[in-house]
């Protein structure tokens, strides 16, 4: 009998161990509240994971913690939408959050771990998202969403790998570089959609990298991050930056930059994209190619470009004096490089900057990409590229510098594209020149009240 009690005294003690540690398997250490512009937010603390179960009971929001006990908490919120808020112990193992609201609200709940924490998230706002099929495999998303507690509108162009439509850069301004309606061009090249892309100065000069189907358009030497397809693959690449030498027998002069204005000091490389003439002044000296031959030498300046050529244009000196030795017949050889090989090999490359998303983890590289503070820092109308694990392509424009939507910082917008699905993404031009055409009309709200002229844009084609 008294080795039956010792055996029967030990097995109750470990039943006790058992219970208490099930019935402490995750306390709700404590329940907190914020209330921002576009919702209530509560937050539940506990020691481990929290499982729950949430029942929709009219205005109220019940939530069920099936194995998290809690001792009883009650909130009062100062809010227009939410009036209290209440934590109850259920029994010895369980406790019960209530929501009671003055209207049905939509919510979301978040897990988090390290620390452990249930967020509920009670919108003020209406969340939105209207989709609409432009092809197989394309579809346009309008979106109202909240991001850390304000109200944000946005577009969202989502193209599958295996959709036969393609994204490619062409010029807002027509056959040539420069500034134009891309709701106009859009309607012209009849694009079912299409947003715009690369930085640009007020005269048109791209400032960023552009290949479409192997053919230089707009050429930069600071390496920044790109949107890049190859045909097969589609992807996010670093350091895209030109570099272009002119070799001859007399020499070899680097190239400083592709179809811009040509300035002080300069050597600047321009092709049919570019427009009819160079528009240079009289003060440099300028060799037309054709291949690997030279077809026309002069000094005046604004030299003809015509289709199947290129235009070397140099100011100072050194430059002058290197292309002075070149003569109609000379043979020259133009070797250029985007100075990564993706981009190299790539039919489609389309300069913007900074990286923001790498891998499925934020990673701004503003510094790095020589990114301005006026783009790099706070919240402004953004317009970006991303891409999920399987090749869709996302393209995302977000409005800002309204009531309706305030605009994301650039760290905001890499999280919005993880909450989308995407694994990498890039920054293009944003502030006013955010802007997204579906089927000829502009479907976002520029911050400038009206669309703007913008140089270098991305629109979807069809695949050849």
């Amino acid at each position: 009998m008294h080795i039956k009690n010792k055996w029967t005294i030990l097995i109750l003690m470990i039943l006790f161990l058992v219970t208490t540690t099930s019935v402490h398997a995750a306390p709700i250490t404590n329940l907190r509240s914020s209330v921002s512009p576009a919702r209530v937010r509560f937050v539940l603390d506990s020691e481990k994971p929290i499982a729950y179960k949430v029942e929709e009971q009219g205005k109220r929001l019940v939530v069920q913690l099936p194995k998290s006990g809690a001792q009883e908490r009650n909130l009062l919120v100062k809010d227009n939408i939410i009036r209290s808020a209440q934590l109850v112990p259920v029994g010895r193992s369980a406790s019960q959050l209530t929501i009671n609201a003055i209207k049905t609200c939509q919510y979301k709940i978040y897990q988090y771990t390290a620390p452990n924490r249930l967020v509920i998230d009670v919108f003020r706002i209406d969340l939105i998202k209207q989709e609409k099929t432009l092809a197989k495999g394309v579809t346009y998303t309008y979106i109202q969403d909240e991001m850390n507690g304000t109200q944000i509108q946005a577009c969202l162009l989502s193209v599958a790998p295996n959709a036969k439509f393609e994204l490619r850069p062409f010029s807002a301004a027509g056959a040539y570089n420069g500034r134009g309606l891309l709701s106009a061009e859009a309607k012209r090249r009849k694009l079912k959609a299409a947003v715009n892309a690369s930085y640009f100065d007020t005269d048109g000069w791209v400032i960023g990298v552009n290949k479409d189907k192997d053919n230089f358009m707009s050429m930069d030497s600071t390496p920044r991050s790109a949107y890049v397809d190859d045909g097969k693959v589609r992807s996010i690449v670093q350091d895209v930056a030109y570099k272009g030498v002119l070799r001859f027998a007399g020499g070899e002069l680097p190239i400083k930059g592709m179809n811009r204005a040509r300035i002080s000091e300069d050597v600047v490389l321009f092709n049919e994209y570019y427009g009819k003439s160079t528009r240079t002044n009289q003060w440099g000296r300028e060799i037309k190619i054709r291949g690997n031959k030279v077809v026309e030498v002069s000094n005046k300046g604004n030299m003809k470009i015509e289709p199947g050529t290129m235009v070397v244009s140099a100011h100072g000196l050194n430059n002058k004096y290197l292309l002075r030795s070149l003569s109609v017949g000379d043979e020259v050889e133009l070797v250029q490089t985007l100075n990564v090989p993706q981009a190299d090999e790539a039919g489609i490359v389309v300069g913007g900057g900074p990286l923001i998303l790498e891998n499925g983890k934020v990673h701004v590289r503003s510094r790095e990409e020589q990114i301005p503070n006026d783009i790099a820092k706070g919240r402004a109308p953004r317009t970006a590229v991303g891409l999920k694990k399987d090749g869709t392509v996302l393209v995302l424009v977000v409005d800002g510098r309204s009531s309706d939507s305030k605009g994301l910082t650039l760290q905001e917008l890499a999280t919005y594209f993880l909450r989308l699905g995407a694994r990498d993404a890039v920054n293009f031009d944003g502030g006013g020149s955010s802007i997204m055409v579906i089927n000829g009309e502009v479907v976002n709200k520029p911050s400038d009240g009206r669309e703007r002229m913008v140089s270098m844009a991305l629109g979807l084609y069809p695949k050849d």
